[in-house]
């Protein structure tokens, strides 16, 4: 991706930025008290840092949906 190519990007779209950089921060920085505490509260079935993974994994894959769909409706796939 060019500089240009990303400029238009950030700008059409600031909001899927964000949300790339909440999924970074999400994805880095995981709660590892729950590993260190030893409770496996259940949230649906699963230990909470099971739980928690597949929600971070659910969002970033969410948000690649998300900027694809942005640049289809820009026209700017290939």
């Amino acid at each position: 991706m060019t500089d240009n190519r990303l400029a238009r990007c950030v700008t059409r779209a600031p909001w899927i930025m964000a949300w790339f950089t909440l999924d970074a921060i999400v994805a880095l920085a995981p709660p590892i008290y729950w590993a260190a505490d030893g409770k496996t509260t259940p949230i649906l079935g699963m230990p909470a840092a099971v739980f928690y993974f597949v929600a971070v994994a659910v969002c970033i894959a969410a948000s690649i949906v998300a900027a694809y769909l942005a640049e289809a409706r820009a026209g700017e796939t290939d």
